[in-house]
């Protein structure tokens, strides 16, 4: 069988599924029915979207007050940062122990930031909390390779089957949620080192920062109806060819090395996790392999790599 034709925005519209509202307010309009917008009493913004299949399997404190016919699931009398995240701690262990089918089923003890629109750090979530609020979340992925002489290839991991949301899958080279008050790229040095066994001081002298990615996508990470906002920091690093990448815990089978005609064809046989096209778009754009006299589709897929995450109420 001949491999898949390479299509970029074949693989950005299987990422970023979340509808545009100035392509079709009425659709929209619609679409967000299913949804409440989580707001902080005192804001008028907000802060992320909750499908409604996930408010029901919450058991939810006097520090939270519904209104199902606006569609608003607000965080009341919490006036301080300290405040805001005790009542969303709260609230995540809770649904972690009571279990629910679309509530989070682990509580990772990590705290990541939660930004208003005009860049003020509300509160602290644990990471837990991002598929069901669907908050912005900050990530950092790298993309390792080695150079032989004329050739470059990539080290690619192959997720653990014991991972769980996509189990198996191929990823970006390593890969990490950037904690509250870290850095990215010390958030990619202290990933680096526990999954690649690459010690902090090499990541730093040889890493190379190479922008963003932000897209949104309309299911949670195990593939439930949902939302996330993402917004990755990118980075590649050259690594030396008498290095070999092993993994440092149990979140990695193995690495791999692959040529870049390899990945392309994995990517379009939905080899890799499904968002992590994104990554390695991004990285074929910056080398000028994919571009605009090959790809009819170079500016929707340049521009749907950078969405704005403007959250906002929509009537009706």
């Amino acid at each position: 069988m001949a491999p898949k034709q390479f299509s970029g925005l074949q693989l950005v519209k299987l990422v970023d599924t979340w509808p545009y509202y100035q392509q079709n307010p009425a659709a929209y309009k619609t679409w967000m029915r299913d949804y409440y917008y989580f707001m902080i009493e005192g804001y008028s913004k907000p802060f992320g979207y909750m499908h409604s299949s996930i408010l029901q399997g919450l058991n939810l404190s006097p520090s939270w007050k519904v209104n199902s016919e606006q569609r608003l699931l607000t965080m009341v009398q919490a006036n301080s940062f300290q405040e805001r995240t005790q009542v969303m701690r709260e609230l995540l262990s809770q649904a972690v122990i009571e279990g629910a089918p679309t509530s989070p089923q682990e509580f990772y003890d990590e705290a990541l930031r939660v930004m208003s629109s005009e860049g003020e750090h509300v509160l602290d979530t644990d990471r837990s909390g991002l598929d069901p609020f669907g908050f912005v979340s900050y990530s950092c992925h790298m993309i390792g390779f080695v150079r032989d002489g004329n050739e470059t290839r990539y080290w690619v991991p192959k997720r653990s089957a014991t991972k769980p949301t996509v189990p198996r899958k191929l990823d970006s080279t390593v890969a990490g949620v950037v904690r509250s008050g870290e850095r990215p790229v010390d958030c990619m040095a202290r990933k680096i080192a526990i999954e690649a066994s690459i010690p902090k001081e090499y990541t730093r002298a040889n890493i190379t920062a190479c922008g963003t990615v932000s897209y949104q996508m309309s299911i949670t990470s195990k593939g439930n109806p949902g939302c996330q906002h993402i917004i990755s920091y990118l980075y590649e690093m050259e690594i030396g060819k008498d290095m070999i990448l092993r993994p440092g815990n149990d979140e990695v089978e193995a690495f791999t090395l692959m040529t870049l005609d390899d990945v392309r064809g994995a990517l379009m046989e939905g080899e890799f996790v499904a968002n992590r096209a994104m990554v390695w778009l991004a990285y074929l754009i910056r080398h000028g392999v994919v571009t605009a006299e090959n790809e009819p589709d170079f500016v929707e897929i340049c521009q749907r790599l950078q969405r704005k995450h403007d959250l906002f109420i929509v009537e009706g």
